[in-house]
């Protein structure tokens, strides 16, 4: 797993002056952001961040990712062919593990598998990770998270989520998952961290 990543300084072009989530704090919501970095500052975990999808994310050679695919829905097989595709153009490496819907605990014991591999960053696929994610994201604070087409009630600081207009709706997945991957990745790799990206609309991608 490789450690201690430089911050890539992609200009993922945030609006700060953005939406608060409902379980965002009153005033004193923003820090001086990390010197190098595309942003003047950093909103607080919960706050809801406007972004343009990067155009590529550099620094993810050898970057561990496990992804967690809650069931064998269309929209979660999509999600997982978008990570596929982020996680090959950028170099990643990509550890899959799909939910086995006959455990006890299934989301949690995928979890438990990927945590088993020392990944980087754990993404977990669409809604049905949220419930999981909510508790155990919160015991590993030293773990990132990224959730994409969901986001948790609480997050802390570790957890960054990917939303878009229509996330939960019938084929919303095939036409933002790559754009939802960067840009959470991107935010990630610039150390903005605990929030909520909301994606505005990109430039069409080749088909």
């Amino acid at each position: 797993m490789t450690q201690g990543r430089t911050r890539s300084g992609i200009a993922l072009l945030v609006a700060l002056g953005a939406v608060s989530s409902g379980c965002s704090a009153g005033g004193g919501d923003m820090t001086p952001g990390p010197t190098g970095t595309a942003y003047e500052v950093v909103p607080e975990p919960g706050r809801t961040i406007e972004v343009t999808p990067p155009a590529s994310v550099p620094g993810l050679d050898g970057y561990r990712i496990a992804a967690i695919t809650p069931d064998d829905s269309d929209a979660s097989a999509t999600l997982l062919s978008a990570t596929r595709a982020v996680a090959s153009a950028n170099g990643a490496d990509l550890r899959e593990f799909p939910v086995e819907a006959e455990g006890t605990d299934p989301v949690g014991e995928a979890l438990d598998r990927a945590l088993g591999v020392e990944p980087d960053l754990i993404v977990g696929l669409g809604d049905g990770v949220v419930d999981v994610f909510g508790f155990e994201s919160a015991q590993r604070l030293d773990q990132q998270f990224l959730v994409v087409g969901a986001q948790l009630a609480e997050p802390t600081g570790n957890v960054t989520a990917v939303i878009w207009d229509g996330a939960t709706s019938r084929g919303s997945a095939e036409d933002r998952g790559q754009d939802a991957l960067e840009a959470g990745l991107a935010s990630i790799q610039d150390g903005v961290t605990g929030v909520v990206l909301h994606l505005g609309r990109a430039a069409e991608r080749p088909r």
